[in-house]
């Protein structure tokens, strides 16, 4: 017999178009969640976003568990909050970025995507690339435009050893 878990949802990023029923308040409809099709006791979870570092949002909190698994079908998946290039021209009010531009994606709390652009800020010393707190909001259909790049990430401890060109063999 096959588990529940094969039919629900792959866990990640999502926003809701329903309010999870049993908990309205705490999980509305219109809001992004992180969910987790497994937990300690065997239920699906979801968590709301507490708190946004460097355009990304930060889950912390209860978990909040359900068992009507026919709610997790009404989540709309979203693409991870990450590094893109554009895979063609984007043109907004104010500007324009070309195809190939470095972008990092983040949401608004109600899943609206926002896009912001990599700079060289010529001022600093360090080899940088700088992310602004402040982006351009697109349409989910836009979406599309968006191609997924590997960005090494270091270790918020510190620990971690970054791969350089020594390291090649």
């Amino acid at each position: 017999m096959a588990s529940s878990k094969s039919h629900l949802p792959d866990c990640g990023l999502y926003l809701t178009t329903k309010p999870l029923p049993g908990n309205e308040d705490k999980v509305p409809a219109g809001t992004i969640v992180s969910f987790h099709n497994h937990s300690d006791n065997g239920l699906p979870t979801v968590t709301t976003p507490d708190h946004n570092v460097h355009n990304r949002w930060h889950f912390h909190g209860p978990a909040v568990a359900f068992r009507g698994t026919t709610w997790a079908d009404s989540l709309q998946r979203l693409p991870a909050e990450g590094f893109y290039t554009l895979r063609k021209e984007l043109a907004f009010d104010g500007g324009n970025w070309p195809k190939g531009t470095l972008v990092q994606l983040g949401y608004t709390q109600a899943g609206m995507p926002i896009l912001f652009i990599a700079r060289v800020r010529s001022r600093l010393q360090e080899n940088d690339l700088f992310f602004s707190d402040k982006g351009v909001g697109i349409k989910r259909e836009q979406l599309s435009l968006l191609e997924p790049v590997s960005v090494f990430e270091e270790p918020s401890d510190g620990s971690g050893h970054q791969p350089d060109h020594a390291d090649a063999h």
